[in-house]
């Protein structure tokens, strides 16, 4: 018996040589507020373990309550929306998006309450809207009033968390509300019916993973070892969708169909590292600044300087993005 065979026997892979070396740590933040099908995936299958990382995950109601565990260097690497990550940058934190999780279609909805006689976005004057100001929320929201002939004076904005949403609309304290899953989905369950999407508003919206550019650039085995985990959900994402959506829906405490009907609710795609390189995502290589997404968050800035929400935008975008690691991950995977 040779070697090779030796160590086949006894379950050793010679083909991961991550388990051969300590594991690295990484300390990644989460939003419990919302849907996180991949990363959950990731951790309860044992991926990042078999590709050599030591994760530990840390738990935030919403996006912005990460960006002082950033700044403190309490977490490497955080999943958040646009909005957090635009307005992080904008402070001046040391910060980088590494690459769009997932983008949404449908997943931001505005779901109103026939009974209130809303059937359009002109036929929103004089209600209540549950809106997260300053968020994504906020935004559509503003979008959906020009399209529907409207302004805010026009209606009444109720400011809520997302997770206060439904429990207002059950109590009558809202006509309808412009929030993400898992929220809407509880909202349209009790009868709400959905007039916009970031789609019907032309639109775009997801989640990003930002970073600590010091963790980017002092630990880039272990940021290597995540994209690799990473790619590997993503493959098993689309060989078995169920499957790999086990794990989140029990974190929500849905059951599988439950859990299908509200991903399906969502339109999501999960673009590919070599999609991340093209216009449509962060771009090309020295072509970032005339991307999609860059331009989708350069407006986010000059919407969250109108709010009031940063006091300016920053001096130069560049350093928003960082796409040399999976630059690195492709030259080395080219398959």
């Amino acid at each position: 018996m040779n070697r090779r065979q030796l160590l086949a026997g006894l379950g050793v892979s010679l083909a991961s040589p991550a388990l051969a070396q300590a594991p690295l740590p990484m300390r990644i933040g989460f939003q419990t507020g919302e849907i996180n099908v991949l990363l959950m995936h990731a951790v309860e299958s044992g991926l990042f373990q078999r590709a050599g990382l030591n994760v530990a995950l840390t738990p935030f109601p919403a996006g912005p309550a990460m960006l002082p565990a950033l700044a403190g260097a309490q977490v490497d690497i955080a999943w958040m929306g646009e909005f957090p990550s635009v307005t992080g940058y904008s402070s001046a934190l040391p910060i980088e998006i590494l690459f769009m999780e997932r983008i949404d279609f449908t997943n931001v909805r505005l779901s109103v309450n026939p009974a209130a006689g809303i059937t359009s976005l002109s036929t929103m004057r004089g209600k209540r809207f549950g809106i997260a100001i300053g968020s994504t929320s906020h935004y559509h929201f503003l979008r959906a009033l020009t399209q529907g002939g409207l302004t805010a004076s026009d209606v009444t904005i109720v400011n809520l968390t997302p997770a206060n949403m439904p429990p207002a609309y059950t109590a009558g304290q809202i006509d309808g509300a412009f929030v993400w899953e898992p929220n809407i989905g509880a909202i349209e369950r009790q009868g709400a019916k959905p007039i916009a999407t970031t789609r019907s508003l032309g639109m775009i919206t997801g989640g990003v993973w930002v970073a600590r550019r010091a963790f980017t650039g002092q630990q880039g085995e272990t940021v290597q070892r995540f994209l690799g985990a990473w790619n590997t959900a993503q493959a098993e994402m689309r060989a078995d969708p169920r499957r790999v959506r086990a794990a989140e829906a029990r974190r929500v405490n849905m059951s599988a169909d439950e859990f299908d009907a509200l991903v399906a609710g969502q339109s999501v795609q999960h673009p590919s590292f070599r999609e991340t390189l093209t216009a449509d995502f962060l771009g090309a290589p020295g072509q970032e600044l005339d991307s999609r997404l860059m331009k989708h968050l350069q407006g986010i800035g000059t919407f969250l300087v109108a709010e009031q929400r940063i006091p300016a935008l920053p001096a130069d975008w560049k350093g928003l993005f960082n796409t040399k690691p999976i630059q690195q991950y492709l030259a080395a995977h080219p398959g």
